[in-house]
């Protein structure tokens, strides 16, 4: 019998790294990968694999009775290929879906759990939540940590704190990424203003959701020392990200909800302390000497973060981070993958 080809699904995604580098690292341990669009419907045979990600993608549309005739078209096709002896397998990313959750969602992801092989989370805590809200046995759900970016995102050579005009000797905070009312920025300008740190700046940078008023921030505000808050309200180009990174000594990610954050581990890789609030899995990657956690429901507890992050040993943050990308290495995350497609799940793959 030939060796089985993984039906990455998808294996690229322009607004998501981690399905290419994980192709890549599962290509490097011999497997053949695809990329699973459209027109690969009839492609799996048996013995083959089918890894779904982000599947609401593929079931939800704009209108809810297009919704239920794509969702049943997707289950259907799911059912043809348990049939064909074809091998399933979803990464689940997020319980529910960004939108928010249905009964609808509820059905769909149930059924689609329920004919996987096995499925794949990225925390313990999501395998928890995801086993208590789908009703399956925690021993079909194995936890494959989400692998670092090293040499996702390669260096430009912008030094981006003379393009914003941030001294040098200025601790400086960086929120980067996408900006809504669920990330927190509207807190965090608040608690970095109540700091009155001359020795310290803050850098925000991405495009905020449509409707979104960045009003609040104020570059350049009386007290902010010089506009020490500095605000690039346009979407990041991959090609800078790295640069804005490197630039920063500390990553904040404010969040009023999150379940994994890629954000974390990007910070890590350039060998970053985060910030964050104890929510979801974020205690799992940001772990003790990786960055400060704080309770979100400390009214004060992001202030204190942002102190606490301040006066940091360096040397001993960087051994920290740096014992924890290994543990996020991507052939390891692979090696545990192999297994469980071979369906060798839980003992041995999740210690």
């Amino acid at each position: 019998m030939s060796e089985p080809t993984v039906y990455m699904w998808p294996k690229t995604n322009p607004h998501n790294k981690y399905t290419d580098l994980l192709a890549r690292s599962l290509e490097r341990r011999g497997l053949r990968v695809e990329h699973y669009a459209k027109g690969s419907q009839f492609k799996p045979r048996r013995g083959d694999i089918v890894h779904i990600h982000w599947p609401s993608y593929t079931y939800q549309a704009s209108v809810f009775p297009l919704t239920v005739v794509k969702s049943l078209f997707f289950i259907f096709l799911l059912y043809w290929y348990k049939f064909l002896g074809v091998r399933l397998f979803w990464t689940i990313h997020n319980i529910w879906p960004h939108k928010g959750k249905s009964r609808w969602d509820f059905f769909v992801r149930k059924r689609l759990l329920g004919l996987c092989d096995a499925a794949f989370v990225l925390s313990e805590s999501s395998k928890r939540e995801a086993a208590e809200v789908f009703g399956v046995p925690e021993d079909k759900i194995v936890v494959t940590p989400h692998g670092h970016y090293d040499d996702a995102y390669p260096s430009r050579g912008i030094d981006m704190r003379a393009r914003f005009g941030i001294p040098k000797d200025r601790f400086l905070y960086l929120f980067v990424g996408r900006i809504n009312r669920y990330k927190g920025v509207e807190q965090l300008v608040s608690a970095y203003r109540s700091l009155a740190a001359p020795d310290a700046a803050l850098l925000i940078a991405g495009q905020a959701d449509t409707g979104y008023d960045l009003g609040f921030i104020g570059e350049g505000k009386a007290g902010d020392e010089a506009g020490a808050i500095k605000l690039h309200s346009s979407f990041v180009d991959d090609g800078e990200l790295a640069d804005y990174l490197l630039a920063a000594d500390a990553v904040v990610l404010p969040y009023r909800q999150i379940t994994t954050s890629g954000s974390a581990i990007l910070a890590l890789t350039f060998g970053k302390p985060v910030v964050a609030p104890r929510l979801g899995s974020l205690g799992e990657y940001v772990s003790e000497g990786c960055g400060v956690l704080y309770d979100p429901d400390d009214k004060d507890g992001l202030r204190k973060a942002l102190l606490d992050v301040m006066n940091m040993d360096r040397h001993k943050t960087e051994q920290r981070i740096a014992d924890k990308l290994r543990e996020l290495d991507w052939d390891r995350i692979a090696d545990r993958m192999l297994a469980v497609y071979a369906g060798r799940i839980p003992q041995e793959v999740n210690a």
